[in-house]
């Protein structure tokens, strides 16, 4: 388990995508970094969670959480701020740590749901799109999730 901020150059290249969170350099989401579906995967830590079946509330106390809507797919490895460590508290830290492998399934699921979404809709453009998809950052990943 790894845990990172996202670099400046990340969102340099990235300041036209509307969904991807940022509060700015000196306040920067913590991420979750996971490997799956052949990518590399950013997940936020953010508060004021929106309980849904796409987070995973890692600390109920301050609402806070895995926000699997809000990951970005990680193309290159200066996107990962390597020059700071995050802080969390331990509770949570080791809530999320001893949830890791439960994490990553349910990751794996939105990504493959999101993907099914995607290519589902180019099939069939008629079809409205899944509202659960709606604000999700992975719009702009098509390419690197091999949907586009």
């Amino acid at each position: 388990m790894e845990l990172r901020y996202l670099s400046s150059a990340f969102y340099q290249n990235y300041k036209n995508c509307s969904e991807i969170m940022s509060k700015g350099e000196t306040r920067p989401y913590i991420i979750l970094i996971i490997e799956t579906e052949n990518n590399k995967f950013a997940i936020p830590i953010r508060t004021n969670l929106h309980k849904t079946k796409d987070c995973y509330e890692s600390n109920p106390t301050t609402n806070s959480g895995l926000d699997y809507t809000k990951a970005v797919v990680i193309t290159r490895e200066d996107y990962i701020d390597t020059t700071r460590y995050p802080e969390i508290e331990h509770k949570e830290f080791n809530y999320i740590k001893f949830k890791e492998r439960e994490i990553k399934i349910a990751f794996t699921k939105f990504v493959q749901d999101f993907k099914k979404d995607v290519i589902r809709h180019a099939k069939n453009p008629s079809i409205p799109e899944n509202p659960r998809f709606k604000y999700c950052t992975l719009q702009y990943f098509k390419k690197e999730l091999g949907v586009e």
